[in-house]
């Protein structure tokens, strides 16, 4: 059911995830604590010096990778300047 505060509020702020109040931080996606938490969880299970075994630290490794790529891309993103709509200088 979508009340009348849902139709005032921008798409992109539907979809933000839950909306949560502000305590002086910036504010971040919804998915961001999640990927902290998996990448955490994914580091433990490669260092853990018990007997895990191989295909849970394989998957492991391959979720820390894929981590590590995405962080690489949002980062190389976030540092590229728009030069696109620049034109050439002769």
């Amino acid at each position: 059911m979508i009340d009348k505060n849902t139709a005032l509020r921008s798409t992109e702020e539907q979809h933000a995830g839950p909306i949560r109040a502000s305590n002086g931080q910036a504010q971040t996606a919804w998915w961001q604590p999640w990927k902290k938490g998996l990448q955490l969880a994914s580091q433990l299970v490669i260092a853990s010096p018990l007997g895990l075994p191989g295909k849970l630290v394989k998957a492991a490794k391959y979720i820390n990778l894929l981590l590590g790529v995405w962080d690489n891309l949002a980062a190389s993103q976030k540092e590229k300047p728009d030069t696109e709509s620049k034109p050439d200088a002769p």
